[in-house]
C-alpha cells in the first residue's frame, strides 16, 4: 500500500462526498495503492451508511462523540499506507499535487512530511503563521515519522494541533518542507466552528505549546506575545471570555511541564522552526547594505519575537509596529506603540522589516507596504517551488524557504 489518505468529518456528508469524487481523479494512483480511512466523529447525517465512491477502497472508522483533530490517531492505528494523506473533509489535491509530494519524499530520506499551497475559493490563501508546520488539509507525510513521534494531541481537540505534531517532528530529526507548486483547494464549507471554542482552544493551545516546548530563555517572553495576540483578537470577535478560559485552561499544564513534563526544542529544530540566527544575519546585512537605522517591525505576528531580537542585536533603533488589522490597533508591543498607519508616526523608518512569516499573506502583505513605503523592505520568508528544490539547501527551513 502506498498511500493511505486520512480524513476526519463530522456531519459533512455532501462536502465529504464532493472532496471523495475529487480524490478519484487527482491522486494519479493505481486503485489498489491507495485506501481511504474516514473517521467519523459521531456525525448524525448518515455519513457512516452513505459515503461511497466508486473506485475508492474506502474504510469508515466510526466513533461515538466528535473526538476533534485527534481522530485522526484512530486511522494512523490501521493505516497501511507507506505514506499518509491528511486533508479535510472539505478540501482535496488539485493535479499532481500528491504524486509529486511522494516522488520528493522518496529521494529527500529525512524529509518528513511535504506541504502544499492551500487555496480558497475567493483566491485567499490559507496556511499556519510559521511556515515550518504541518498543515492538515493539504499535507503527505510518512507512516513510519508517526509511528516515531505520535499523532496529534488529544488534549488539543482543535486548533494549534500542527504545531504540537510539527515541534515533536523537528525535535526527532526530521525536515518538513512546504513547495508553492503543489496545490490543494479548500472549499471552507461551513458548520461545525463554534467562535467560542477556537479562541479558548487558540488561546488555551498556545499557551501549553510555549510551556512544553520551549526552552527556558524564550518561555516567557512567547507566553506573554501570544497571550496578548490571542486576547486582542478574541476581543475584537467579543470572545473575550472565551480567551478567558482558555487561559485559565492551560493552567494545569503548564504545571505538568514545571513538574518535567516538557519536550523542550533542541537548538537545531529551534532554529528550523524560528529562525533566530537566521534572522539575525539576514537582518544584520540588509540593515548593513541599505545605511539602515531606524526601522519599523511589521505585522505584530507569531513571529515577532524573534524578528525584534534579531533588530535588537544589529543595534536597530526600532520606532514602532506597523499593523493593519484593526484588532492590534492602538495596543503597544514591548512598548513600541502599534500603528496602522504609518503617517502616524512620529519618526520615519529608513527601512521595514516584516516579521510576518505567514505564507498565506507575505506577498499581500508586502504589497500593500510598498503602496506607503518606498525605502528598503525586507521579507523573512520567500516562496519555494518543487521545481526549485533541487538547488537549495533544506538544512535550515527559513533560507530554504
Amino acid at each position: 500500500m502506498r498511500l493511505s489518505v486520512v480524513i476526519v468529518t463530522h456531519n459533512r456528508l455532501t462536502a465529504l462526498q464532493r472532496t471523495l469524487e475529487m480524490l478519484a481523479g487527482n491522486t494519479h494512483l493505481p486503485h489498489r495503492a491507495m485506501e481511504v480511512l474516514i473517521v467519523d466523529n459521531g456525525s448524525t447525517d448518515g455519513t457512516a451508511t452513505q459515503v461511497q465512491r466508486d473506485g475508492l477502497d474506502i474504510q469508515v472508522i466510526r466513533r461515538e462523540r466528535n473526538e476533534g483533530v485527534s481522530a485522526r490517531n484512530h486511522a494512523f492505528a490501521v493505516a497501511r499506507g507507506q505514506y499518509l494523506l491528511l486533508i479535510d473533509d472539505d478540501s482535496y489535491p488539485i493535479d499532481d499535487a500528491v504524486a509529486r509530494s511522494l516522488q520528493y519524499l522518496d529521494g529527500h530520506r529525512r524529509c518528513a512530511a511535504v506541504v502544499g499551497r492551500i487555496e480558497l475559493p475567493d483566491g485567499r490563501l490559507e496556511a499556519s503563521a510559521l511556515p515550518g508546520v504541518v498543515a492538515n488539509g493539504a499535507v503527505v507525510l510518512r507512516k513510519s515519522v508517526i509511528d516515531e513521534v505520535g499523532g496529534f494531541p488529544t488534549e488539543f481537540f482543535r486548533q494549534a494541533e500542527e504545531y504540537d505534531l510539527s515541534f515533536r517532528i523537528w525535535n526527532a530529526g526530521w525536515r518538513i518542507e512546504r513547495f508553492e507548486d503543489l496545490i490543494y483547494r479548500h472549499e471552507k464549507v461551513g458548520g461545525n466552528r463554534s467562535a467560542a471554542i477556537i479562541h479558548r482552544m487558540d488561546m488555551r493551545n498556545n499557551l501549553i505549546l510555549v510551556d512544553r516546548y520551549l526552552p527556558q530563555a524564550w518561555r516567557s517572553a512567547y507566553r506573554a506575545d501570544w497571550t496578548q495576540r490571542y486576547h486582542a483578537l478574541a476581543r475584537h470577535a467579543k470572545m473575550s471570555a472565551a480567551a478567558w478560559r482558555g487561559r485559565i485552561g492551560a493552567w494545569p499544564w503548564r504545571f505538568r511541564a514545571m513538574l518535567g513534563d516538557r519536550l523542550t526544542l533542541g537548538e537545531a529544530a529551534l532554529e528550523s522552526i524560528f529562525g533566530f540566527a537566521s534572522q539575525r544575519e539576514r537582518i544584520a546585512a540588509w540593515a548593513k547594505e541599505n545605511a539602515v537605522r531606524r526601522v519599523v517591525i511589521a505585522d505584530f505576528s507569531k513571529n515577532i519575537r524573534a524578528t525584534y531580537s534579531a533588530c535588537v542585536t544589529a543595534e536597530l533603533d526600532i520606532l514602532a509596529v506597523a499593523d493593519h488589522n484593526i484588532v492590534f490597533a492602538g495596543l503597544e508591543w514591548m512598548s513600541l506603540p502599534i500603528r496602522s498607519d504609518l503617517r502616524a508616526l512620529t519618526g520615519q523608518p529608513d527601512g521595514i522589516v516584516l516579521s510576518n512569516i505567514n505564507p498565506a499573506q507575505v506577498a499581500t502583505r508586502l504589497a500593500m507596504l510598498q503602496q506607503v513605503f518606498t525605502g528598503p523592505i525586507l521579507t523573512l520568508w520567500t516562496q519555494r517551488t518543487l521545481r526549485s528544490a533541487g538547488s537549495a539547501d533544506p538544512s535550515n527551513y527559513h533560507d530554504a524557504a
